[in-house]
């Protein structure tokens, strides 16, 4: 262990890391320490290292900016140490993370696959001794690595990891998330800053001192750095510039006392994109011939690096970038030329060095430069990929291929997250249009990068430019605009004439795939083309997909209220996608599958679905399906009596809808709070929520969010005393809705009519309503029967309303809806016969993920398998079976498989 002095005035953050470390044993923890440069971020994480002593294993990485360009540079530090113990991984696991390091051949690795071999191979070694993983400088590890860190961090509480990371304020990056607990570090008080300073400057007079603890502004680098220089021939010009330029000038001003040999290997080694001390030197030798072995001992002396088991490593970031940045561009583009030489037998790596030594343009580099994008969007590496296809641009001789690289490179950027980037290459492109081919290339990035979410006109837009890409020859970038289009219409503008046309226009372009027409219908007119979608469907139906076919077909299904149909086919969806490792999508899909669930009142499977959504949604930046996934949890928590959850739920739904203003988004949430204020018995208010999806001035209004409410609109009317107004907002229903092929849309308008007819036709219609029984929408079924009883109560039919009231009341026992379960006792109660109240189902002191659990352990998965499909590492899933057990009062495996065969997990 390194004798280090004490940290001054850290106390806090250091007792807090302390705490971590000791909890360890037992469970993991995740701490991002952030902080402008020089903060003593670095300090904190080599504290910890010496804290962990022999208790914990400790495993660190660097960011960098040179390994920016290089997918998974970063984890592969973290998991160095770790490799030869891949032997213990399945072959799947152990093959996504040689393959992404480059260890061995193999298809490009979905980045959760790695990621989640990653989380594998980390608990496996946690079991024999908790370990600490300490990464510096977050924001400079390259963004696949930053991805899976993220993915890792969100995983580690029952994995005896402890994960501390630094990072800068000024820098974005996925481990500056909600989930994850930040310490912000700020300068040191008058006090510690004096103890720091006199700590390693005791000779400086009185107003040198003053001057140091002036400027460095109780920076704890500042405060070590500036003493060397501030009396210097330069020192004059600290005063004036920024604190880091103040740094970095005090490391340039000892680099200029190293000699030329010592000095070029420090900037070799800045370059480069491994610390590597073997290669470095050898570099070296290109340049200047031979040197000796201790020729970086001068640096070290110094403090500038630290040579140790064959790597040199900067003393802090700051030096590796004061280094790099004094490069003039020729002395710069030299050592990225040795370094290419030097890794010339690893292509990946050598054409970056490569392309940072280029001058002019190389049609050859850029092709290789290209073809190491692709490698890296199979790898899901997008960031990586947009970097290496600018490069490529600008390395391109040929203006088509040029304009075709860079219009890839910012339609990649955008889609990654990364507007800023996008917007920068966009910018660049608009100054190479040349054609109509290219204006409306730059008419997409421009929908790529729209901030407002502008709905009809928008749509014509989008349209206009679809026509010019048919024109143009490009009907692959055609059917990109009209199925953004189309998304428009469904999210912003539902059920206008323009949705119509884009439908219209779409015909009009050769044939797509089943799929996608079918999306493109569905979105775009899901009333007036509902039956051309089921036709679609029914084609479809018994042909096997694949993952991204049948979430195409299901999201369809969806749109036109086929939820049998949408529920089996993102069923299957989410299977495959599992087993490909594609959270993003699979997230979206889950959402979808939730709300299938949940209207057909299959709600453990909505909630469990709606859940796992709702995580992956926060953990791959989708807000808008996370609403959707809130929106849905909140829905079934009212149905199932629980106000204060619901109300929870709903609230964060809106927080995050509230940027985006998307009417589907709203129409959810205002479908959510009109069913908890249903449950609480707030009729008129249920109501009014309600009633703001028909109006078509309002924020919500969707109609087919409405359709599908109509039954809940007539309840709420009926309890109130609004029939008039509900049958009025019927009565103006358009004849395309009246005559909608949508199945959910069907049963919506009968049960709507049933409860709000006449004295004259309420029996007949009731009857009618009831007739096709409660196997594909049992709660509206069951809320009929409901209705129906009371009705037939009112007038003086008991017998007969009991029948119908007893049915109802075990119905939404079964569901367990015990708003209406208590309804249906009161009017019991009222004909004269009491119920005693539903037993309570012990599966439903399940949480959604342990529900998850437990209904894959009764398929016979092992916890492994079970990891594997939730993305948990399996002793994750065996602590979650142990904290099951008491709930259901089991002791086993075989317990707990016998429990859920003899009472099941009740889909209510």
């Amino acid at each position: 262990m390194v004798d280090r002095l004490p940290l001054v005035g850290r106390a806090v953050e250091q007792d807090r890391i302390a705490r971590m470390l000791e909890a360890a044993e037992h469970t993991g923890d995740v701490l991002v320490v952030c902080g402008p440069p020089g903060i003593g971020k670095t300090a904190l994480l080599d504290r910890a290292a010496d804290a962990a002593g022999d208790r914990l294993r400790v495993l660190r990485a660097t960011g960098f900016t040179a390994e920016l360009g290089h997918p998974y540079a970063g984890l592969h530090q973290i998991l160095r140490a770790l490799l030869p113990r891949t032997a213990t991984l399945s072959p799947r696991r152990r093959g996504a993370l040689e393959a992404a390091f480059g260890l061995a051949p193999g298809p490009p690795p979905d980045l959760y696959a790695v990621a989640m071999s990653a989380l594998e191979l980390l608990a496996e070694a946690a079991v024999e001794k908790p370990l600490l993983l300490l990464v510096d400088d977050v924001q400079w590890i390259d963004p696949a690595s930053a991805q899976a860190l993220a993915f890792l961090a969100r995983r580690t509480a029952t994995e005896r990891i402890v994960l501390l990371v630094t990072q800068r304020v000024t820098e974005p990056g996925p481990m500056l998330d909600r989930a994850f607990a930040v310490v912000d570090l700020g300068p040191l008080d008058a006090a510690a800053a004096a103890t720091v300073l006199d700590r390693g400057a005791r000779a400086l007079d009185a107003r040198t001192r003053a001057r140091v603890l002036e400027v460095a502004q109780g920076n704890p680098l500042a405060l070590r750095e500036l003493p060397r220089t501030i009396t210097s021939a330069a020192g004059h010009e600290l005063g004036v510039l920024p604190l880091t330029a103040r740094l970095e000038r005090s490391f340039t001003v000892r680099l200029d006392d190293l000699d030329a040999p010592t000095r070029t290997v420090l900037e070799l080694a800045a370059a480069h994109d491994s610390d590597d001390l073997a290669e470095v030197l050898t570099a070296t030798g290109l340049l200047l011939g031979p040197v000796p072995s201790d020729v970086l001992d001068p640096a070290v002396f110094v403090g500038l690096v630290d040579v140790e088991d064959h790597a040199v490593r900067f003393s802090h970031p700051l030096v590796r970038s004061s280094v790099y940045q004094r490069l003039a561009p020729e002395a710069r583009r030299a050592r990225h030329a040795a370094l290419a030489q030097v890794v010339a037998d690893e292509p990946e790596r050598a054409v970056r060095h490569l392309a940072a030594a280029a001058l002019h343009p190389d049609a050859a580099l850029a092709t290789a430069l290209e073809q190491a994008a692709e490698r890296a969007l199979g790898q899901g590496a997008t960031a990586e990929a947009v970097s290496a296809l600018d490069r490529a641009s600008q390395l391109t001789p040929e203006d088509a291929a040029r304009r075709r690289r860079l219009f890839r490179a910012a339609g990649l950027a955008y889609e990654v997250g990364a507007a800023g980037l996008g917007d920068r290459l966009r910018a660049r492109y608009r100054e190479l249009v040349h054609d109509e081919h290219d204006r409306v290339r730059f008419e997409w990035l421009g929908e790529l990068a729209a901030t407002d979410h502008g709905g009809e006109h928008r749509v014509d837009v989008l349209l206009a430019s679809a026509d010019r890409a048919h024109t143009v020859g490009d009907d692959a970038l055609a059917r990109r605009f009209l199925r953004a289009a189309a998304l428009r219409c469904w999210n912003f503008c539902p059920d206008r004439p323009v949705g119509r046309a884009v439908v219209a226009a779409a015909e009009r372009l050769p044939a797509t795939d089943p799929a996608d027409r079918a999306a493109l219908l569905a979105h775009g007119d899901p009333l007036g083309r509902a039956a051309d979608v089921l036709a679609l469907l029914d084609r479809a139906r018994g042909v096997p997909h694949d993952a991204t076919t049948a979430y195409g077909l299901g999201h369809a299904a969806a749109c036109v209220g086929a939820f049998d149909v949408s529920e089996a086919l993102l069923s299957e969806a989410v299977v495959r996608l599992r087993a490909e490792g594609r959270l993003h999508t699979l997230a979206t899909t889950s959402g979808l599958l939730a709300w299938s669930a949940l209207r057909r009142g299959r709600w453990a499977t909505a909630v469990t679905a709606a859940d796992e959504a709702a995580r992956l949604c926060a953990e791959t930046g989708q807000p808008f399906w996370h609403v959707c996934a809130l929106a849905a949890r909140g829905l079934v928590a009212a149905l199932r009596g629980d106000p204060g959850a619901a109300d929870a739920l709903l609230d964060e739904a809106e927080r995050i809808a509230a940027p985006d203003r998307f009417v589907a988004a709203s129409a959810v949430i205002v479908v959510a709070r009109a069913t908890s204020a249903a449950a609480a018995g707030e009729h008129d208010l249920a109501f009014r929520h309600l009633a703001r999806l028909h109006d078509p001035f309002d924020p919500a209004h969707h109609p087919m969010h409405g359709l599908w409410s109509l039954a809940a609109f007539a309840d709420a009317a009926l309890a109130c005393g609004e029939e008039d107004a509900a049958r009025k907002v019927l009565a103006e229903l358009r004849p395309e809705v009246a005559a909608t092929a949508s199945p959910a849309g069907r049963m919506n308008l009968t049960h709507a009519a049933a409860v709000l007819a006449t004295e004259d036709d309420a029996e007949s219609r009731f009857r009618a309503a009831v007739r096709p029984g409660p196997e594909a929408w049992p709660h509206e079924h069951h809320r009929l029967l409901l209705a129906f009883g009371s009705w037939l109560r009112r007038h003086h039919r008991i017998q007969e309303a009991r029948g119908y009231l007893r049915a109802a009341r075990d119905g939404f026992d079964d569901l367990g809806s015990e708003p209406w379960a208590a309804r249906a006792r009161e009017e019991l109660r009222t004909t004269g016969e009491q119920s005693r109240t539903r037993d309570r189902v012990v599966t439903d002191e399940l949480s959604p993920q342990e529900a998850q659990i437990a209904a894959m352990v009764a398929e016979g998965l092992s916890n492994r398998e079970i990891g594997e499909r939730l993305f948990l590492s399996h002793r994750t899933v065996g602590s979650h079976l142990y904290r099951m057990f008491p709930k259901l009062g089991v002791h086993s495996r075989v317990e707990l498989v016998r429990l859920v065969a003899e009472r099941g997990l009740r889909d209510g």
